[in-house]
């Protein structure tokens, strides 16, 4: 194994960034869990519960020299995102003619010390996304945008939800080995990077198979209400209005939530996973391979410990335990 691999294994393994081996060949990036909290009523409670409205990644960023901004990791996005106060901010350039909202190319973009170049940035607001902060600590952060799959897909991105570290390679693929991976407990789920830009697995509820994105700017795992009644899903139902930054759910959208029985990701055996559900309102065809499902989020994601890597097309899980769960009281869609 050469000495970045065993340098990428050894950061897995103890949730630190060791300094000064091979870091020539590869960028790793620390970053920080984010959330929002308000009270919310739920049918069956005399008293509202403090729940979370929002958890994400973040990750420090510096746009042409600026100073340090945090940004979310969303692997839901296709393609970055820089909210347009922070790019009027900058005076950077942006093309109005190549889509429903404006592009601009970002020549240097520095995540942590690792240095990107060529980044399209969709312009366009962060939106509720700018209320997060730093979790435990309560303290507000200057948010300037979205990071994308365009970029986690150019650097083989590595994405360590449960440590909150991302590996970037120059070469757009860190060579990591599925068996070093299931030597540390994990299990492989093959992955697809779609041609929409969507991190695709496949999976099984009940028994009938389906396509799932995984969405690391979700906190709730969410499936369709058509997918929850066909599978048969029991459900609670909450008076939570599911409302998406960049999402529209629909007027009526309402979260309900209920435990898997049958779920399976690849050959990852997820049952007794919670399942949010709600009204996704697609317009159009996702470009999934299999019929599609819902979203994995961030609940789902970290209490397993999962490993994402862009670049090897590969999401490795651990078995979830009930320690492992960010919080079973809180919910979020995005």
């Amino acid at each position: 194994m050469s000495a970045c691999r065993f340098a990428v294994f050894l950061c897995l393994l103890v949730g630190s960034v060791q300094s000064g081996i091979a870091q020539q060949n590869f960028g790793v990036v620390q970053g920080r869990l984010a959330e929002g909290i308000k009270e919310v009523s739920e049918m069956g409670r005399l008293m509202p519960r403090k729940v979370g409205t929002s958890l994400a990644l973040t990750v420090p960023v510096s746009v042409n020299g600026s100073k340090t901004t945090w940004w979310i990791v969303d692997t839901g996005a296709p393609i970055c995102l820089i909210d347009p106060s922070f790019s009027t901010k900058l005076g950077l350039h942006a093309d109005n003619k190549v889509g429903r909202f404006p592009v601009t190319i970002v020549n240097n973009f520095q995540l942590g010390t690792f240095q990107c170049g060529g980044i399209a940035c969709v312009v366009r607001s962060i939106g509720e996304l700018k209320t997060v902060e730093l979790r435990n600590e309560g303290r507000s952060i200057d948010k300037g945008g979205v990071i994308g799959i365009n970029l986690l897909a150019k650097y083989g991105g590595l994405i360590n939800c449960r440590t909150q570290q991302i590996f970037f390679s120059p070469a757009g693929n860190l060579g990591m080995s599925r068996q070093k991976y299931e030597a540390m407990g994990f299990t492989y789920v093959p992955m697809n990077v779609t041609s929409k830009n969507r991190l695709e697995v496949t999976g099984t509820l009940d028994g009938k198979e389906f396509s799932f994105f995984l969405d690391t700017g979700a906190y709730s795992t969410l499936v369709d209400n058509s997918i929850r009644n066909e599978v048969n899903l029991p459900f609670f139902t909450t008076n939570t209005k599911i409302i998406g930054p960049f999402h529209d759910f629909g007027k009526d959208a309402r979260y309900t939530y209920g435990t898997a029985t049958d779920f399976k990701l690849g050959n990852y055996d997820a049952s007794g996973a919670r399942l949010g559900a709600t009204t996704l309102n697609l317009h159009e065809n996702p470009g999934s391979s299999h019929r599609f499902a819902g979203f994995i989020g961030m609940d789902f994601l970290f209490s397993r410990s999962a490993i994402i890597d862009v670049g090897g097309r590969g999401l490795y899980l651990k078995p979830s335990t009930p320690s492992d769960d960010l919080n079973r009281s809180v919910f979020r869609a995005d």
